[in-house]
């Protein structure tokens, strides 16, 4: 894999400087953070600064579906040199943790400071509730002006994530995700058009590790796909949505698909979200085509291969038909397809950061990489996410960066979690967190040396997208996961095995009850999700399409 090009004014910032925040001062009358940091570069020590320091923009970035183990700076097997730069200008917490790995639920504890069980997001597609406030909110009512350009469709406006947006840009085509060039492309511009002054909130949401596992620019196969016979279209399996025009006969026809080249060593051919529009439709495989056991439809072809569509509408002659088509990775494919997907993101944050520092927004900004969730990529036989608890779906990374406030440089290995962010926010831009929120300030371990008392950490995944309810809480370096509906446990030592593979619970009885009282303690006794948004049959084809159905 080639290494991105790291965004050149930040790299030449940062030749090997770390810092050390001395100390911590009252705030002003304003609400203002004051602080004083020393920095080290080159080995001599420099006089610390005393002048204020005022937070006057946040830039959150999320990349959706990235491993907290995946950045080249924590370890990890993939070239991430702009992450990589970020973090040395920062703090990387290389213990973070969300409280479920789903898009919609994460975000909304990201955004309320609130567990799932508490604010109700249990599923993508379910609505946050208007009456809880959220971190746009708090924000906006600092003065800032708020933006957010996201990739996904799960988190549209009508699921309750844009509250306290006064711009939020979510303009997809034929599907419900767009790469990160496409936000970049509409993000950047808005970017460059701000006043140097003006004070504002961004949230700059990247999904390009989130499957189809397919990085732009990389060779794929090409296919031709014909209708009854009649050519249509010439097609490139990118993961992208295709969408054709097809004339039927009561109702039917037959797509057929033919691998016209592809790159060497032909793998096969996957179709998924496979829609009729108007209308809906059913698909069934013909020759040289098979569908697999999975929750929405998903065909994977031959060289040569047929669908057949039926519309429910007998008397439809003329519609579109609307699917993606990929290659299909095998178990060991996949980590290798994701991490093309993970340079990929890290050369288009790059751009992002590139224009942060072509405008000198990096003064006086407070800027935060964090994930929403991890992705199995095989490990416990699980390629996606959602479904399990483990920390290849809970850990993800986290980076704080905010110059002459945060010092640079500095790794921070105490368990920290998602809800943490609205509080950490709060304080160092000199506002008052939200009471009843279970998040707390992470401040104090952005000092060398700095420590918070430990506590547990809990995380859930619920039903219907989940193929069951579980529960999780990790403490004192203890891992409990709890079956809802059965009460079955499996209890892990994560410093001896952190890949989560030996349960212990028969030899540890007395740590089982333990974390299964601080389990009843954190999680409510009756869970119940939240209201449900209508979806018409375009968004549920387009949610389906995702990997995600209700």
């Amino acid at each position: 894999m080639k290494n991105g090009a790291v965004f050149p004014i930040l790299r030449s910032r940062i030749p090997g400087g770390r810092g050390r925040l001395r100390r911590w001062l009252n705030r002003a009358a304003a609400g203002l953070m004051v602080v004083s940091i020393a920095l080290v570069i080159g080995g001599c020590a420099a006089e610390p600064s005393n002048d204020e320091v005022e937070i006057r923009r946040v830039i959150l970035v999320v990349v959706d579906t990235l491993r907290g183990d995946h950045l080249s700076c924590a370890g990890g097997p993939v070239a991430t040199p702009n992450l990589d730069a970020l973090a040395a200008r920062g703090v990387r917490f290389s213990l973070a943790r969300t409280h479920i790995p789903i898009t919609g639920p994460s975000h909304s504890s990201l955004f309320t400071g609130l567990l799932p069980s508490e604010h109700g997001v249990l599923n993508n597609t379910q609505v946050l509730a208007e009456d809880l406030l959220t971190l746009p909110e708090l924000l906006r009512a600092q003065g800032m002006k708020t933006a957010a350009f996201i990739s996904l469709g799960v988190l549209r406006e009508e699921f309750g994530l844009n509250q306290g947006f006064e711009n939020f840009d979510q303009a997809f085509k034929l599907s419900w995700q767009r790469n990160a060039g496409e936000v970049n492309n509409v993000l950047l511009p808005w970017l460059r058009t701000l006043d140097d002054s003006e004070p504002f909130f961004l949230w700059a949401h990247y999904s390009d590790p989130h499957g189809s596992y397919a990085a732009p620019g990389r060779p794929y196969s090409w296919c031709r796909v014909t209708v009854d016979g009649r050519e249509v279209a010439v097609v490139e399996a990118d993961g992208t949505t295709v969408s054709i025009p097809v004339a039927l006969e009561d109702g039917r026809c037959t797509v057929s698909f033919e691998v016209l080249k592809g790159p060497q060593g032909f793998r096969n051919l996957e179709v998924k979200g496979i829609r009729s529009v108007p209308g809906r439709c059913r698909v069934t495989a013909g020759p040289g085509a098979r569908r697999t056991r999975q929750k929405e439809p998903i065909f994977i072809l031959s060289p040569q291969a047929e669908l057949v569509v039926e519309s429910e509408d007998k008397s439809m002659r003329h519609a579109k038909i609307r699917f993606v088509l990929r290659h299909h990775l095998s178990m060991e494919e996949i980590p290798v397809e994701y991490g093309h997907e993970v340079e990929y993101v890290d050369q288009q944050l790059g751009r992002l950061m590139s224009v942060i520092e072509e405008r000198d927004l990096f003064e006086n900004s407070l800027v935060i990489f964090l994930s929403d969730h991890g992705e199995g990529l095989g490990d416990h036989r699980l390629a996606g996410h959602i479904d399990q608890l483990y920390d290849s779906q809970l850990h993800v990374p986290l980076i704080m960066v905010a110059p002459g406030v945060i010092p640079a440089g500095l790794v921070v290995d105490q368990p920290v979690s998602l809800v943490d962010v609205v509080p950490t926010i709060a304080e160092l831009v000199g506002f008052s967190s939200p009471e009843g929120i279970r998040g707390r300030s992470l401040v104090p371990l952005m000092a060398r040396g700095g420590e918070l008392p430990d506590q547990p950490h809990v995380a859930l995944t619920a039903r219907p997208q989940a193929d069951s309810d579980l529960e999780a809480v990790v403490v004192d370096g203890w891992k409990l996961i709890r079956k809802r509906e059965t009460g079955q446990v499996a209890l892990f030592d994560l410093g001896a095995d952190p890949g989560e593979l030996m349960d212990l619970a028969p030899q540890h009885p007395a740590e089982v009850l333990r974390l299964n009282r601080i389990l009843d303690e954190h999680l409510a006794t009756s869970i119940s999700g939240g209201t449900w948004a209508e979806l018409d049959d375009e968004s549920r084809s387009r949610l389906e399409a995702l990997g995600y159905v209700n």
